[in-house]
């Protein structure tokens, strides 16, 4: 769980009140079906009792159907919510992810621009800038674990374990954006989407995105 769960968790909120508030809907108006096919309006002679029955049930499917469609739009227009929440996240990230020349620690720079580390040195300082936090210097080591690529590639060849970890080490620091964040929460609003096009998705909200929220 990291910083940005609570925009996972307002996303689930926002979706599980809409889920209640269009079963609520749907179930009065299946209900309200129900009623009516029971006392179907008849012509000619009916008894007084039957007649109110069937006007009332006539009346409560009417009103059941236009509360439906009026879920329906709800519905849909949660999706707004949903993607003024992403607008808050995209900023927080960029303010956490940003460059920040504060961070940068000048020691670990001059090693880095020294050239004489090896793979293993490169996995130790980007592990230890991650663990703190410091995703300026985790960008930093990537770049210069890429720029490290090519010489010991030269060297020793591409497939040599030495390469593949310059390689680990410069996509593991360049990944150092929050990407991941935003990813995760447009697959929760994906779902969402889906769900509004075909509401049976609904029971299965937990099942696809409580990993996710959870992991967020």
């Amino acid at each position: 769980m990291s910083r940005f769960n609570t925009y996972a968790k307002r996303a689930d909120e926002i979706a599980k009140a809409a889920f209640k508030d269009y079963k609520d809907a749907e179930t009065r108006y299946h209900r309200a079906e129900e009623k009516m096919k029971e006392y179907p309006q008849r012509f000619g002679v009916v008894n007084a009792e039957y007649a109110v029955k069937s006007t009332r049930a006539q009346a409560d499917y009417l009103e059941a159907k236009e509360m439906l469609k009026t879920a329906k739009r709800v519905f849909e227009g949660h999706k707004s919510e949903l993607a003024n929440i992403r607008k808050e996240l995209i900023a927080e990230i960029n303010d956490v992810y940003s460059a920040d020349p504060a961070q940068i620690d000048g020691n670990t720079l001059e090693l880095l621009k020294s050239g004489i580390m090896n793979s293993s040195e490169y996995i130790k300082l980007l592990n230890e800038a991650q663990s703190n936090g410091n995703h300026t210097m985790a960008r930093l080591i990537g770049k210069y674990a890429q720029d490290a690529v090519d010489a010991v590639s030269e060297k020793y060849g591409q497939n040599d374990k030495r390469v593949q970890e310059l390689r680990y080490v410069s996509y593991q620091g360049n990944i150092n954006s929050g990407g991941e964040y935003l990813k995760a929460y447009d697959f929760i609003v994906d779902v969402y989407n889906r769900a509004v096009n075909n509401p049976g998705m609904i029971e299965h909200w937990d099942e696809l995105t409580g990993q996710t929220i959870a992991n967020f």
